[in-house]
């Protein structure tokens, strides 16, 4: 009978388990897709401008139908990184005005934010070819 009972409990726990895991990646990926379409918007514009244009409406199509897949693989990542209640928190505030702001920004943000640190690193450099 006491192992019927734990059976029962176990199998509860890890349903309840399963559920909220099931909202924790719902949510994340509501949050991945929030931050990643704004900053991803000028790759894909780029991406855009390389097709034939004849072909541009296929290929946006295909690329939308691309991207769920990239959602499902970052909030695997921001998972690992977050708890569920931190990825609720993250999508209140991105649901702000400033939020929505910051993720606007963050495409043109990390690009600008690759050159500053590639100039830096060229600095850097000729430090280190003095201490050599």
């Amino acid at each position: 009978m006491k192992k019927i009972i734990i059976l029962i409990a176990v199998f509860i726990s890890l349903s309840i388990n399963a559920q909220g895991k099931s909202i924790f990646e719902k949510d994340t990926y509501k949050l991945v897709e929030t931050l990643t379409k704004p900053a991803i918007l000028p790759v894909l514009n780029q991406f855009t401008s390389m097709v034939k244009s004849e072909k541009v409406d296929a290929f946006k199509k295909e690329l939308d139908t691309s991207l769920p897949e990239l959602y499902t693989a970052m909030a695997k990542v921001y998972m690992e990184e977050y708890t569920h209640e931190e990825v609720k928190q993250l999508i209140k505030f991105y649901d702000t005005d400033l939020g929505k702001k910051v993720a606007a920004n963050s495409g043109t943000l990390a690009q600008k934010g690759m050159a500053a640190g590639q100039a830096w690193g060229v600095k850097i450099q000729s430090i280190m070819a003095k201490y050599q």
